[in-house]
């Protein structure tokens, strides 16, 4: 697995330091944002693999993209402390507007590879054959 989705619900958690908002504008491949994230289970994703950010919830849609950089290990949940689960570290490169976002008719439109409207955890992987199709919508629509 060389790609995976990162699943971000923020009526469940909106935990960015400082706010998702105010930290969009100061992400880019030349300042990337170190951070970790919660993919369950999942123990197979390689340092390196890219990272996409799927905003679930009421304004779901493409946000954001990481590159891996700490294959999984485990720690404590975020909403229950008694409980283990998976991590990985990322360095995002790019965060969008949340008025930005890739909505999901254009995600399933131009990434048709990839079932979004079944991606309800994070970790989930990217088939390898739609990983082109992922990274020019990115392209399109979120670097221009």
């Amino acid at each position: 697995m060389a790609a995976i989705i990162l699943g971000w619900n923020p009526q469940r958690w909106n935990g960015w330091t400082p706010s998702y908002e105010a930290l969009t504008p100061g992400v880019s491949p030349q300042r990337t944002l170190a951070g970790s994230w919660t993919v369950g289970r999942r123990v197979n994703i390689p340092v390196g693999a890219d990272a996409w950010l799927l905003m679930q919830g009421r304004q779901r849609g493409l946000v954001g993209h990481a590159v891996v950089t700490r294959a999984p290990y485990p720690g404590p949940h975020d909403r229950d402390p008694a409980v283990t689960t998976n991590y990985v570290d990322v360095a995002w490169d790019k965060l969008l507007p949340v008025a930005e976002r890739i909505v999901p008719e254009v995600l399933k439109t131009e990434a048709s590879g990839v079932a979004w409207g079944y991606v309800f955890s994070s970790g989930t992987g990217v088939p390898a054959a739609a990983e082109a199709q992922v990274h020019q919508l990115w392209q399109r629509h979120a670097l221009d």
